[in-house]
């Protein structure tokens, strides 16, 4: 069956290549892309490319859309992959008149308030949180909730602009230096972040699994290595599961690949399994960092291919999951001192038992702090048949982890690219 796909992408690296996912010849394929996001694009295949300097912007998004349905005729789906393109897609969908995901639909995973109001409503814990637009709304939430508290961009990802105050000097320091313009605040919450993966089709869950992290999105964007590694305790992944399928259908996620975190407290459990379990956030979308690769390698699902297929209608086939294998990831954080020129990082293979990939930025690489949970100073994933063993694995690669590195000295060298 031929079909008509507008594509969003502002990917740069192989997830991008859409043409791996999509059959360009069967079906016709235009794109509006970011300059860097043109890259992984195939030319010749696509219908058209358009390419804009933000997609951020939705009033250019929204002409150039039009315009490409005006010349090539109705569009029968929009698919949008990343994070920040999930909202303009649902938008362009209600003008285009082009099924899927409506704006509603979208609200619920993308604004940490709206998704809190939801999860509370199904009676699942969420930390105590409210609207901080404005420093009377975050001493007046203060209050109510005490100190630390952690405030976030409403719709924000990967960690930024995020901030968390411990202390009453730092509230005052920060409310003087910065505005807050949809924002949310909410109470910090003592406990261990686990995140979970999986695809779920027609209010089914298809593949899933937890994964404990070994330190804290924030603390891996302030500076600190972040290691992950999948859960092998048969006792709370089935406790995990269930708790996952509740916040699902509390959010009417129903065809979705999602990437879900919560922290894992001291709370007893008794009559309620899902006590010791609060509801951070949830993004209907493929997880960050090397999430996609272990579960490409490792486990043999594709989370990108899953995502694409789930937005055009397809049904999916995916592979039982090796449940007996234990995956994991090590990323390493960019210098302190940023734009920072790499000259070199030494590399773990045959160093470290269980690793058994890395990618490494090359000499010349320029990290310039913008690169998130993608751009980093080295990243290693491992596999191994325990928890136990992948965690030993992460320990002795951080060890014997170097970097070479000096500050960009010029404009020449703040230019460079990522490795």
């Amino acid at each position: 069956m031929s079909r008509h796909i507008l594509i969003l992408n502002r990917w740069s690296n192989e997830f991008g290549e859409y043409h791996r996912y999509v059959d360009h010849r069967s079906n016709r394929v235009a794109y509006l892309t970011t300059p860097a996001g043109r890259e992984p694009l195939d030319e010749q295949l696509a219908e058209a490319i358009i390419t804009l300097p933000d997609l951020g912007d939705v009033a250019a998004v929204t002409t150039q859309a039009k315009e490409l349905s005006t010349r090539y005729g109705q569009f029968d789906h929009i698919i949008a992959l990343s994070e920040f393109d999930l909202e303009t897609a649902a938008e362009l969908r209600a003008i285009l008149d082009v099924p899927g995901k409506d704006s509603a639909e979208v609200l619920k995973v993308r604004d940490k308030l709206v998704m809190k109001r939801h999860i509370e409503q199904a009676g699942l814990r969420v930390p105590a949180y409210g609207p901080a637009n404005s420093a009377d709304q975050v001493r007046e939430l203060v209050r109510r909730v005490g100190l630390p508290i952690v405030l976030k961009p409403r719709a924000g990802a990967d960690s930024q602009g995020v901030f968390v105050c411990r202390t009453q000097d730092e509230l005052n320091r920060l409310l003087t230096d910065e505005s807050f313009t949809d924002y949310e605040g909410e109470e910090f919450v003592e406990g261990g972040l686990y995140q979970v993966d999986g695809v779920v089709q027609h209010g089914r869950l298809l593949v899933v699994r937890s994964w404990q992290c070994l330190a804290g999105c924030l603390d891996f964007a302030q500076g600190t290595p972040f290691g992950s590694v999948a859960n092998d305790d048969a006792e709370f992944e089935r406790r995990v599961v269930s708790y996952t399928e509740r916040v699902l259908a509390a959010l009417g996620l129903t065809d979705d690949v999602f990437h879900l975190e919560f922290f894992r407290t001291d709370t007893p459990v008794g009559d309620d399994e899902h006590a010791d379990m609060v509801f951070l956030e949830i993004g209907a979308r493929a997880g960050g960092g090397q999430v996609r690769f272990v579960w490409r390698d490792v486990y043999g699902v594709d989370l990108i291919d899953a995502s694409v297929r789930l937005q055009i209608g397809e049904n999916l086939e995916l592979p039982a999951m090796d449940l007996g294998t234990v995956a994991g990831y090590l990323m390493m954080p960019e210098p302190p001192v940023r734009p920072a020129v790499v000259h070199g990082v030494g590399s773990l293979r045959g160093r470290v038992p269980d690793l058994y990939d890395e990618t490494l930025p090359p000499p010349g690489a320029v990290l310039n702090g913008t690169g998130g949970a993608r751009h980093t100073a080295g990243t290693f994933r491992f596999r191994a048949p325990t928890a136990a063993r992948v965690k030993q694995a992460i320990s002795r690669a951080a060890e014997l982890y170097e970097l070479s590195w000096s500050p960009a000295q010029d404009e020449r060298d703040a230019a460079g690219t990522h490795g």
